[in-house]
């Protein structure tokens, strides 16, 4: 097999599992009416069990970012797809809302994996100037994954839709296992050798995995595009947990069509994250923070997009401005894993993606569910969605402040004072 293929095997493979970890984490956004007759719950109880899923996916992101730039990163995601879908899996069992929270925990610490780790196997196989538009592909996963787990709420109800997301999982988990994937082309820093004992042991991993956070958080930019892509997750986990129920409650949509307007609106998400990944290598090729100008300019066309939808009924410009929301909002998705990696010292480049996704899920996608659910109680729905709208704004300036400071941070991370990636 050819170094090009086992490139096109490895970004299919990856993809594939994005897929299939965001099916799992959007599974039970479709069968909120049937939880609630199940367990005799309420909005704020549906938007905790996301940000239940989201606490651990977030805090596990840092040990399984650590684990990625010392040890076999096939395994490392093998170990986490096993968990998620064996957790899922047991999540059909309980009876009670405590247990269905315990096996959503389960599954949110185990697909954090899959991302943080693959992030940096892509970055280094397809490292150059195409790099953010070979990123988008697996970024694919995220919108499919996103519409296979609500389809499967859909046609098949709780709580057999967590089975049957279960299966793929750990068919996945056996061949990434046997990928062949190269080992990184730098060694994680030096270290002490690791002292005997398990407690010994532990703190010698709790003094290194901090030691590594706070050199990455010594990067100006890194700091801004920490800020910004916290601030895009909340938005993002504020739509992506309520959309449905805001059609059907506040557009007076049937569930069916709400399901075909975001069926019809997938195509903008989908477009979005290949066009996002190619405006962001051709400005690179300008300018050397043009693929976070790319995010910025994203997040600008999002906002009025989200706004006209926002406020116009159901009808014919709805669909449009559904579809051109999720068009602008997935332009950052592959330019930010590519940047990332651009900035990420030798040896902490898995370590750097997961810092970045850990602050971005924790502080951002696990409350935004629970907060918009916690407005909507206490307000309205349609009060509540005009939240994330706001932090949409946010990130676009914390991402404009961040292209100031890109192209030192980049060329120091290279180790050297010229740009990191010439222009073409």
């Amino acid at each position: 097999m050819t170094r090009a293929a086992r490139s096109t095997q490895i970004l299919i493979v990856l993809a594939v599992a994005n897929l299939v970890g965001y099916a799992a984490r959007n599974a039970l956004f479709a069968v909120y009416p049937e939880l609630k007759v199940r367990y005799g719950i309420g909005d704020g109880e549906l938007g905790l069990l996301q940000t239940l899923f989201m606490i651990p996916h977030a805090a596990a992101t840092l040990p399984f970012g650590w684990a990625g730039d010392r040890f076999d990163r096939r395994r490392v995601i093998a170990i986490g797809l096993g968990i998620a879908s064996i957790a899922g899996a047991l999540g059909a069992i309980g009876t009670s809302y405590a247990g269905l929270g315990a096996s959503r925990a389960l599954v949110g610490l185990g697909t954090a994996a899959v991302v943080p780790v693959a992030n940096s196997i892509l970055g280094q196989i397809f490292d150059g100037p195409h790099k953010a538009s070979r990123m988008s592909i697996f970024n694919l996963g995220l919108f499919l994954g996103g519409v296979v787990g609500f389809a499967a709420g859909v046609a098949l109800g709780f709580p057999l839709v967590v089975v049957a997301l279960a299966v793929p999982g750990l068919v996945l988990s056996v061949l990434i296992a046997r990928l062949p994937v190269p080992p990184p082309e730098a060694d994680a820093p030096a270290a002490a050798e690791a002292p005997d004992g398990v407690l010994p042991y532990l703190r010698y991993m709790v003094r290194r995995f901090a030691a590594d956070a706070r050199e990455l958080l010594r990067i100006p930019t890194l700091r801004w595009v920490i800020v910004s892509t916290t601030a895009m997750a909340f938005a993002a986990g504020g739509y992506n947990a309520w959309l449905q129920e805001f059609l059907v409650r506040d557009k007076g949509m049937t569930k069916d069509q709400a399901a075909s307007l975001l069926a019809i609106a997938l195509f903008g998400g989908l477009s979005g994250i290949l066009v996002g990944g190619r405006v962001a290598d051709r400005l690179r090729a300008r300018t050397p923070s043009g693929r976070l100008w790319t995010i910025v300019m994203g997040m600008a066309g999002t906002v009025p997009c989200a706004v006209v939808a926002l406020e116009i009924p159901a009808g014919p410009g709805l669909y449009a401005a559904g579809i051109a929301t999720l068009f602008f909002i997935s332009w950052y998705h592959a330019p930010m894993a590519a940047s990332v990696d651009d900035l990420a010292p030798p040896g902490l480049a898995v370590a750097a993606q997961g810092l970045v996704i850990f602050t971005m899920h924790m502080v951002g996608t696990a409350p935004s569910s629970w907060v918009v659910g916690a407005i909507s109680e206490e307000l309205d729905l349609h009060a509540a969605m005009w939240v994330p709208t706001g932090g949409l704004v946010i990130a676009a300036a914390c991402m404009a402040a961040a292209t100031r400071t890109f192209p030192a941070d980049a060329a120091r991370a290279r180790g050297n004072g010229t740009d990191p990636l010439p222009s073409l």
